[in-house]
């Protein structure tokens, strides 16, 4: 039995087959807009001639039937009866081309001749002057112009015709040319268009493929057009403000990578360090194996504080958090913040007090305010003087709280002002911790409206300020 396998394309690719690129949707917009407009003009050159050719024709029957009335009255001023007239006007009056017909006001025949007629007609009876187009059938068609006169006492009906072939034939072939000149049009507006498309996309081509060699490995690339201010060196601009943003966020990326990777490794080495020397002999008394526990403890919570920190950061960057809105007092917030970093001061003799106004009252995340605080005084006592001091203080200061801490230490160096702020910036490694506090401070002074500056700094000490809205 033999089986059909039926093969299907996929959809993407069945609808990229019958995608147009933008050079062939703008050759055809180009085309359909040229031909469009050329045939509105050839309808309009058309319709134009064949009014003007029908005015022409009428204007040649109005002659000719001036002339037929004016041998007619001269012929009545000679005293002839109307046959003998008409008689004597069918020899005058020579119009090959054209038909004439003179008629009693009955109906009755009187006279005809020039160009002889298809088929047996006779002139509608009128009361006045009839211009018109009549057809004997549908092979001729005639243009007609008939005037009733009355002169001298003599009345008749004076019919003149003429046939449209001629003017039909003129239009005929004004159509004709008119249709070969649109199709002439039609090529050539496609072929210019193509060249047209081609040559204002180039750069568009040359931008994809300048855009094809820029990898995550090779940032540095950069798009660029023969002319900057047009439509595509604006859109090369704004790709390469992208790129140089996406470049910058990697290698923000990368280096918090391998910051991060040289802060975990110390306290990592130190637990797998302590563990080897404590495995190295089968038996130890109870004091080393305290004292190993000792430094896995420390280390170990070491490393949970840098790792909850990066993870905050890594959650902020990504805005993943957004901070909890209650209302608390920020003078009671900082005592306690004060209260509980006490134990570690008084490790390093370093006395913390805390002063300002009172009640101060605003609406924020109590725990990230906490962690905010936390952070400032955690910095301060680890920069200030063995036995120095730590101030927090404080101030409402119209629609705004400001914190202010302050350490006796050294000072942060002018050209860390603002280096101080990024991860894993440590201007004094000796002092302990991981660079991250101060951004995280920042972080959430910001994250509530607020800002987050070293105030000032010198010899004597740095003071940093954190102001929050009180609204």
């Amino acid at each position: 039995m033999n089986s059909t396998r039926l093969t299907t394309r996929p959809l993407s690719e069945e609808s990229a087959s019958v995608t147009w690129s933008i050079r062939a949707r703008l050759t055809a917009w180009y085309s359909a807009v040229v031909v469009i407009v050329l045939i509105a003009g050839a309808i309009a050159v058309a319709v134009v001639q064949a009014r003007l050719g029908l005015e022409r024709l009428d204007g040649e029957l109005q002659r000719l039937m001036l002339t037929l009335e004016g041998v007619m009255r001269t012929e009545f001023n000679l005293g002839d009866t109307l046959d003998a007239a008409a008689d004597e006007a069918s020899t005058e009056v020579v119009a090959p081309d054209r038909t004439l017909i003179l008629t009693r006001p009955d109906g009755t025949l009187v006279a005809i001749w020039g160009l002889p007629l298809p088929v047996p007609w006779q002139p509608p009876v009128a009361t006045s002057t009839t211009v018109d187009t009549i057809a004997l059938d549908a092979a001729h068609r005639l243009r007609m112009r008939s005037r009733p006169v009355e002169y001298n006492g003599h009345r008749y009906l004076a019919t003149v015709l003429a046939p449209l072939d001629g003017l039909e034939r003129e239009r005929a072939e004004l159509l004709l040319a008119l249709s070969a000149g649109v199709l002439v049009a039609l090529v050539v507006a496609a072929v210019a268009g193509w060249i047209v498309g081609r040559r204002t996309l180039q750069p568009l081509a040359d931008m994809a493929a300048q855009a094809t060699g820029i990898t995550e490995r090779n940032l540095s690339g950069r798009l660029s057009t023969p002319h900057k201010d047009d439509e595509l060196g604006r859109v090369a601009t704004a790709f390469n403000a992208v790129l140089d943003r996406l470049a910058t966020a990697l290698h923000a990326q990368r280096q918090f990578m391998a910051d991060a990777s040289h802060q975990v490794r110390t306290p990592v080495s130190v637990i797998h360090t302590t563990a080897q020397v404590l495995l190295a002999r089968d038996a130890r008394p109870e004091s080393d194996y305290r004292e190993a526990m000792t430094i896995v403890a420390e280390q170990s919570a070491r490393l949970r504080r840098l790792v909850d920190a990066m993870f905050l950061l890594s959650r902020a960057e990504a805005q993943g958090i957004s901070p909890l809105r209650e209302p608390l007092y920020l003078d009671e917030l900082v005592s306690e913040c004060a209260r509980a970093v006490r134990v570690v001061a008084d490790e390093r003799g370093v006395r913390v007090t805390t002063s300002g106004d009172t009640e101060v009252a605003l609406t924020g995340d109590d725990t990230l305010l906490r962690q905010m605080v936390g952070n400032l005084l955690d910095n301060a006592i680890r920069h200030a003087q063995p036995a120095g001091s730590v101030s927090a203080t404080v101030e409402r200061n119209g629609t705004s709280a400001i914190v202010r801490v302050k350490d006796d230490g050294e000072g942060v160096p002018d050209d860390h002002r603002e280096r101080i702020f990024q991860r894993f910036v440590q201007v004094d490694s000796s002092t302990g911790g991981a660079g991250l506090g101060l951004p995280i401070a920042r972080w959430i002074a910001e994250a509530h409206g607020g800002s987050l500056v070293l105030e000032t700094t010198g010899t004597s000490g740095a003071v940093f300020a954190a102001t929050l809205p009180l609204s």
